[in-house]
């Protein structure tokens, strides 16, 4: 048997542990409920943050999306104001070019045709969209005058810088004296450069543009005067230096004849136009 002491020691010691025991299990479970409550109170927290998120999304996205449909509005504003300024400048374009138009593309050539393919393209946009307009008629009235004062002045370069060629230089040209030791090279400068390229380019907008090969004509006409001219001048040269000597000579260049002691060179028969024998 335990003796009784040994019992009530081992009692005592077992109540105190029970005790302790119970105050920590106190303890604990005041934590606990003190977790809970914060635990109650974070969630009560998140929750109406959440709350106010949505509601602040569901503020936020109406306004976004009205923001994009103005920036949409604005943009076809934008664009719309730009179609009826292209459009309104297709009616100012008489009065815009009427002061070019008039005084002729004489030293403006390339101004000249700017304004002309401005004409034309409101030209096209009237027949297109608005063909019952006063406005095309205007315009077409516009684009005709500015096509002939360019053929008048394909017309006015062709004959004041068309000239016919002078007989010593065709003779040159041709090498018609054999016995010239030298033959200089010799140009014919028809025209000069910068006026060729007006004329090129005047020629090439009448046959892309101007609906009419007239302009051919002028130039043949033109052209071939001169070189009417041109043949006639060489024939009075013939005749005026074959009166005496009977061999055709061109004073542009001197003549430079091989002398040699033992033979003399042949003169070439020449044989001039109008005439039945050589000289």
């Amino acid at each position: 048997m335990i003796p009784t002491e040994d019992a009530s020691a081992r009692k005592r010691e077992i109540e105190e542990k029970l005790k302790q025991e119970q105050d920590t299990l106190s303890f604990i479970r005041e934590n606990l409920e003190k977790s809970d409550q914060l635990t109650k109170g974070m969630v009560s927290i998140l929750s109406s943050f959440e709350s106010r998120l949505v509601q602040l999304e569901n503020s936020i996205i109406p306004v976004h999306k009205q923001t994009e449909n103005l920036q949409r509005l604005q943009e076809n504003v934008d664009k719309t104001l730009s179609c009826l300024d292209h459009v309104i400048s297709y009616y100012h374009v008489a009065k815009d070019t009427d002061k070019i138009i008039k005084e002729g593309p004489a030293g403006r050539l390339d101004e000249y045709l700017a304004c002309i393919a401005k004409i034309q393209k409101a030209v096209e946009y009237f027949q297109d969209n608005n063909p019952d307009s006063p406005e095309l008629n205007t315009v077409k009235a516009r684009f005709e005058k500015g096509k002939e004062l360019l053929e008048a002045e394909f017309r006015g370069l062709l004959t004041r810088y068309s000239k016919p060629v002078p007989p010593v230089l065709i003779l040159d040209a041709i090498g018609v004296d054999e016995e010239l030791e030298v033959q200089e090279e010799v140009t014919l400068e028809h025209l000069p450069e910068a006026v060729l390229q007006d004329i090129i380019c005047i020629s090439g907008w009448l046959v892309e543009y101007g609906r009419n090969q007239d302009f051919m004509t002028v130039y043949f006409q033109v052209r071939s005067s001169q070189l009417d001219r041109s043949i006639k001048g060489l024939k009075e040269h013939f005749r005026k230096n074959s009166a005496s000597s009977g061999i055709l000579y061109s004073p542009a260049v001197p003549n430079k004849r091989k002398d040699t002691p033992t033979k003399k060179a042949p003169k070439r028969p020449v044989y001039i136009p109008g005439k039945d024998t050589a000289f």
